[in-house]
């Protein structure tokens, strides 16, 4: 048992502890990307309560972010996959690469309750979002921005954001190498690079909602909508391909990658910002006195 780590070793041993388990994972006959999805939090788990034991204090457990919802930041947690992707998805449908289509589904359903299809759209996003996006996203992000990312805050926030971001990218590596089930279709050459980029760039905006909020809560709901609203838009795409839903949509694609770019980038960079100018105001005020 170790009691005292630095912020850096914390981080790496938290990192080691999560490659061990997701390779198991992966390497298990029967994966599923359901359990894989937990390991970060097992890790947690591990770090705190048997390596640590910092998981028996109240700073401890406080530093995953779980004490405080966030509130202001859930309508921007939201807002901003729901923008990036709506826009992504909208430019395929107006210009006629890929159709829009209402599954079967959906008009089936619609039928039954005797509303129109596309209210079942919002509907399904909600339901998905608040249900099993939100529970497999919880696994991830009390790993990554709840205790990797503030471990790793002595770097600076745009390091520290851009870190975690590569570090849940890579983390995904044998779900996609060893198993058929996640990221399977289009080449790999160009498949992975492409999501490690995506990840990395998703993870300034879910670092900006844990940095600028303190809560862990904002970047697990923004997780969640991304995945939910990702797989709606994706069932509302008629002729879809590996073109569209790897290379230019969906996770991916490079239409996220920019729009996540210029929308955490500008909210990273707006929050740094103000930090700074916090800082120089106190240390004026500092000399001053």
């Amino acid at each position: 048992m170790i009691r005292k780590l630095t912020d850096g070793t914390e981080a790496l041993l938290f990192y080691a502890i999560t490659l061990v388990l997701i390779l198991i994972v992966a390497l298990m006959p029967g994966a599923s990307t359901g359990v894989a999805m937990f390991t970060p939090l097992v890790a947690v788990l591990l770090v705190l309560f048997v390596v640590t034991r910092d998981g028996y204090t109240k700073a401890g457990l406080k530093s995953l972010g779980l004490h405080r919802p966030g509130l202001r930041a859930w309508p921007v947690a939201v807002g901003g996959p729901l923008l990036v992707l709506g826009t992504a998805y909208t430019l395929l449908w107006s210009t006629g690469v890929v159709d829009f289509a209402v599954p079967a589904r959906f008009a089936e359903e619609s039928a039954r309750l005797g509303v129109p299809a596309w209210l079942l759209i919002p509907f399904s996003i909600v339901v998905t979002m608040l249900t099993i996006g939100l529970v497999t996203s919880l696994g991830e992000e009390i790993g990554w921005r709840g205790y990797l990312l503030p471990r790793l805050e002595f770097l600076g926030a745009w390091a520290a954001v851009l870190l975690t971001g590569l570090a849940h990218a890579l983390f995904h590596l044998p779900i996609i190498l060893f198993t058929p089930l996640y990221h399977a279709g289009g080449n790999r050459v160009v498949v992975i690079p492409l999501f490690i980029l995506s990840v990395t760039i998703v993870g300034m905006f879910l670092g900006y909602l844990r940095l600028s909020t303190g809560s862990v809560w904002p970047a697990v709901l923004a997780h969640s909508a991304h995945n939910s609203i990702w797989a709606v838009f994706s069932a509302l795409t008629a002729g879809s391909s590996p073109l569209v839903s790897e290379y230019l949509a969906g996770e991916s694609g490079v239409l996220a990658i920019a729009g996540y770019a210029a929308l955490g980038g500008w909210l990273l960079y707006t929050l740094t910002r103000r930090a700074n100018k916090e800082k120089a105001r106190m240390n004026g005020f500092a000399e001053s006195v």
